[in-house]
């Protein structure tokens, strides 16, 4: 499982990214947060960044579509090296299943961020407002992350198919509408106990 992660990173390449860019690239998703996606201007971007509106033309000449691209990737592929961190101890099926799952409700409760970013892939299906790379890529990494769900919940014996997989990674990505945590660990180790439950449910029995 490690080795697919670490090969499917592998293929990103951020040596171009400076400091500066990075500040602004993670400043979009917590700006479209706050005020919402359409809301998000180069002015109010980078005041949050703390530049100068020609600052982020130089960083990225071509302007809000090309950040808010930049952004999408920089989002999941931090996500996904934070996830490499979270399974790098794990020994067994169990203990792999238990970390993912752990760690994607934790990440999608803590980071709101990542409903912006699911909710720009959600848009893009209907009107197609990526450009058709990223928009491949947003696939694969979906692809890759059902992949893993299946991969594990088959090592735990599961008879489950690869939709089921999907089904439930789509449900843990919008916990934040089913699940109201209040902000206290006690309550987020409560959700990844429940969703804990449902995927034994969804796809291991």
């Amino acid at each position: 499982m490690l080795v697919r992660l670490e090969q499917y990173l592998d293929t990103f390449d951020w040596s171009g990214l400076t400091r500066g860019k990075q500040v602004i690239l993670e400043s979009f998703l917590l700006v479209a947060t706050r005020e919402g996606i359409a809301n998000v201007s180069m002015r109010s971007l980078a005041a949050a960044a703390g530049v100068k509106p020609p600052t982020m033309y130089f960083h990225f000449p071509e302007g809000r579509e090309q950040i808010v691209a930049a952004a999408m990737r920089w989002h999941y592929n931090s996500f996904a090296h934070a996830l490499k961190r979270a399974l790098a101890e794990c020994r067994t099926p169990g203990a792999y299943w238990s970390s993912l799952i752990g760690f994607h409700v934790r990440q999608q409760l803590q980071c709101p961020e990542n409903d912006i970013w699911d909710a720009l892939v959600a848009t893009d299906r209907i009107a197609k407002t990526l450009p058709e790379d990223l928009r491949r890529e947003v696939e694969d990494w979906e692809s890759f992350c059902d992949y893993m769900y299946f991969a594990i919940a088959q090592d735990l014996g599961a008879k489950g198919s690869m939709l089921e997989a999907r089904a439930l990674r789509k449900l843990i990505d919008s916990i934040n509408s089913w699940w109201s945590w209040s902000g206290s660990e006690a309550d987020l180790d409560g959700a990844v106990a429940y969703t804990l439950k449902l995927a034994q449910r969804i796809i291991i029995t």
